[in-house]
């Protein structure tokens, strides 16, 4: 009888040891994932806070959930882009996109209302990049004229969320960063985002450079 027993304690242990063996190596998976980004994320560095939209620096994992005053963000989809592009006189890097999922606090709700007709709740992509003005003349330039999804689900530089000062002009040799932010409520999965620069033109309203297209894959 008591041989009895030891083999069942020994197989209860045994079931439990493999119940538990998928979920640890999830979060250890996890827990690699976000070390990785987090040894990649050091553009964020002088990054100031966005007074409209949580800090979003410590979403790396998908599923990940910050909470602060401005509200609840969950993270959909991430991708590291660190790719540098040349539209003329313009050097761009794009440093990473993130899909969110947003619950703005109450407080924060009014922002949005013009935005979406779901303003307590809804998806948003943004992208952190930085932009240079390698001439010794002020140029105009937006990085992210117009966003459009894999659903064809498309908006503009008008409704951006961050409003970080990227579309303003930019002086000979200054460096900016931030993000830019897009809602994108209609699309079921992101897949693809495409991004059109605008023209880049000069203080007196001539045009330099043709827009680019730049695609991120999730």
């Amino acid at each position: 009888m008591n041989r009895i027993f030891g083999f069942l304690i020994i197989i209860f242990v045994l079931a439990g040891c493999a119940k538990d063996k998928p979920a640890e190596e999830a979060e250890a998976k996890n827990d690699t994932d976000k070390e990785e980004y987090t040894q990649t994320t050091s553009y964020l560095d002088g990054y100031l806070e966005n007074p409209q939209l949580p800090d979003d620096s410590e979403l790396l994992v998908v599923d990940q959930v910050v909470e602060d005053s401005k509200g609840k963000s969950t993270l959909i989809k991430i991708k590291q882009v660190n790719e540098t592009y040349q539209i003329g006189d313009i050097e761009m890097t794009l440093r990473d996109a993130k899909w969110i999922h947003l619950r703005p606090s109450y407080r924060m709700i009014d922002y949005f209302h013009g935005l979406t007709d779901n303003e307590s709740e809804f998806n948003y992509v943004k992208v952190f990049v930085e932009i240079t003005n390698t001439t010794a003349e002020t140029l105009q330039f937006s990085p992210a004229a117009l966003v459009e999804t894999n659903d064809g689900e498309n908006t503009s530089w008008e409704d951006e969320l961050y409003l970080e000062g990227l579309n303003e002009p930019i002086e000979p040799g200054e460096s900016r960063k931030g993000n830019l932010g897009f809602i994108v409520d209609e699309t079921e999965d992101l897949s693809e985002l495409t991004i059109l620069t605008s023209d880049l033109f000069d203080e007196a309203d001539n045009k330099l450079t043709d827009a680019a297209e730049i695609t991120v894959e999730f």
